[in-house]
């Protein structure tokens, strides 16, 4: 910052100023001039001429050249082989990563196939199982018309014969036993001896059930309905009189037979 000053004893302008000094590399070198004038207004005028001067001069002696930036063969290289190994570096790290997460979407998606072709196998193993009973009730049928005609031919005979029946239901309990429940349909005036062997016939066809229960019921229309589990408006009368004989067999307690299995309705 400059400043100008009169001196009293002659009444001349002069003029001061710091300027940078390089030996302290701060701006405390004080130069002065002698302005020549009393008048004030023409030493403002050469101080914004002196000030523009010393500001001309600092700005060429200190003024920092601009850089240039020139590229050598040597640098490129270098700045190419560091390029590669920024690459590199950051492919080996994430890269994996999401290899990983693939893996792991396509083992899920595996395991859910497996499953549904599992699910996919039991039903069909189910639906022959079922289409197997299906056709084993419709042969037994047809065994039974068979056992009928020939008992009408050989009469004597005819308390031991099977009676003709038909397959109403056939229950697969769940769990780790199979056990089965055979609803059945026959002649109510069918004998005891009959039934019983009829029960027997039925238990020994349906080998695959290590439990068993067969149930006989009339082959009237309700008797027809209690076998296929429609109860609704059946009452306990109508129950005894039409469900006719029970059988039950199973490994522990072995055969039982019941020829008048209702006799406890309505008891209670």
């Amino acid at each position: 910052m400059s400043s100008i000053y009169r001196k009293g004893r002659d009444g001349y302008y002069y003029y001061q100023t710091y300027i940078y000094n390089p030996k302290t590399k701060k701006k405390d070198k004080r130069v002065f001039h002698a302005l020549r004038t009393k008048d004030i207004a023409d030493a403002k005028i050469k101080q914004n001429e002196l000030d523009l001067q010393y500001q001309e001069e600092t700005d060429q002696k200190y003024k920092l050249p601009k850089p240039t930036y020139k590229f050598t063969a040597s640098s490129l290289v270098l700045i190419i082989i560091v390029t590669i190994f920024i690459t590199l570096t950051f492919t080996y790290l994430f890269v994996p990563v999401n290899k990983l997460k693939t893996s792991r979407i396509l083992s899920s998606d595996e395991q859910k196939i497996k499953v549904d072709k599992k699910i996919e196998f039991r039903n069909t193993v189910d639906f022959e199982k079922e289409k197997n009973t299906n056709q084993k009730s419709s042969n037994f049928e047809k065994i039974a018309d068979t056992v009928e005609i020939n008992s009408k031919n050989n009469p004597t005979n005819s308390k031991n014969i099977i009676p003709k029946y038909t397959i109403e239901r056939i229950e697969r309990l769940p769990g780790a036993f199979e056990q089965g429940k055979v609803f059945v349909s026959i002649d109510q005036s069918s004998s005891y001896e009959s039934q019983l062997q009829l029960c027997k016939y039925l238990a020994n066809h349906y080998n695959e059930f290590s439990s068993i229960v067969i149930c006989l019921y009339a082959n009237s229309q309700v008797g027809i309905n209690l076998a296929k589990g429609i109860d609704e408006f059946v009452n306990v009368s109508q129950q005894k009189q039409f469900w006719l004989a029970m059988y039950t067999n199973n490994s522990v307690e072995g055969e039982y037979f019941d020829s008048n299995p209702s006799s406890y309705l309505g008891n209670y």
